[in-house]
């Protein structure tokens, strides 16, 4: 009766001892992808767990694989990593499904190419086309054309505004730079520092320093103006940045200046003569009585001689 007892308890002994080992195993596993979000490969977190069975690691990481906690995927040089799991946990989804959207979901706002998708999952393109695919009917994800690519379709969480450097951003509609939207918004923003120019002149007319300050004009307050005046469609979210780029091509222009404060002033334009104005004949005080034939002609005349370098 002894012996029977002895021999339970020592079988007892042993099966707390494996489950022992396989948790210590689990949180060691888990400890080591906290440790580097990029992930390790099989080889790599044999090696950093010495003393522990190579089939035990198998098991364990085939447990976190199917519980969801950890996710397999290539990495730049097209070895198999393991990692752990990112974001958010779809609910009834295929592991495929999951993988392909945690990829997505770490790209944030600049999103991903599906190239890279199908490097990264390991997936077929076949496979992929369908995961994807489902993943847009869920509105879980959205495709996207990045801008002066015809084909490049890059992928993006549903409920996220894309990056402007995928999108083009304001001044784009259908990948397409708004060249006319830009040009009528440049004009309003040259027009109201002109305004604001002439009301300072005319407000302060002795004292120069004071109409140059205060024809200065802050790009917030541009921005206001054209916000009020509501130049722009409701769709179109101008902010402080869009409004100085525009600003930036009148001062390449020569129609605005800036200061370092980022404050715009109107220059005052000088309209360049045309060449016929500077044809000699509209300017001589003799023109009427210019005639072939007679002392005053174009045959003698001095000043026809140097324009047209005779």
């Amino acid at each position: 009766m002894c012996a029977i007892r002895k021999c339970h308890f020592v079988i007892m002994t042993t099966i707390m001892t494996d489950q022992d080992t396989e948790a210590e195993l689990e949180k060691k596993v888990i400890e080591l992808l906290k440790s580097n979000a990029e992930g390790y490969g099989s080889d790599e977190l044999s090696k950093l767990t010495p003393g522990f069975d190579g089939l035990l690691l198998s098991k364990i990481v085939n447990k976190l694989l199917t519980a969801g906690t950890i996710e397999m995927l290539k990495n730049s040089s097209g070895g198999l990593v393991l990692r752990l799991k990112r974001g958010v946990k779809l609910e009834k989804a295929s592991p495929e499904e999951q993988l392909v959207f945690s990829l997505i979901e770490e790209a944030d706002k600049m999103g991903i190419w599906i190239r890279d998708i199908r490097n990264r999952s390991g997936l077929t393109e076949k496979q992929l086309s369908k995961v994807l695919k489902g993943l847009e009917q869920q509105k879980l994800v959205k495709a996207l054309k990045m801008v002066g690519t015809a084909n490049k379709k890059t992928y993006i969480l549903y409920n996220l505004e894309a990056d402007e450097s995928i999108t083009g951003g304001t001044f784009y509609s259908d990948q397409q730079f708004d060249s006319q939207f830009v040009q009528a918004l440049g004009q309003v923003c040259i027009n109201f520092l002109q305004a604001k120019r002439r009301e300072a002149e005319n407000s302060m007319a002795s004292s120069f320093l004071a109409q140059r300050e205060a024809s200065f004009i802050k790009s917030e307050q541009v921005l206001q103006y054209i916000i009020d005046c509501k130049v722009c469609k409701e769709d179109v979210n101008l902010n402080v940045n869009h409004v100085e780029s525009i600003l930036e091509i009148a001062v390449l222009d020569g129609k605005l200046e800036k200061r370092v404060d980022r404050a715009y002033r109107a220059l005052k334009i000088r309209r360049r003569p045309t060449a016929l104005a500077t044809v000699p004949c509209l300017q001589c005080p003799m023109q009427f009585e210019c005639r072939t034939g007679n002392q005053i002609s174009p045959e003698n005349c001095e000043y026809f001689k140097k324009y047209f370098d005779l």
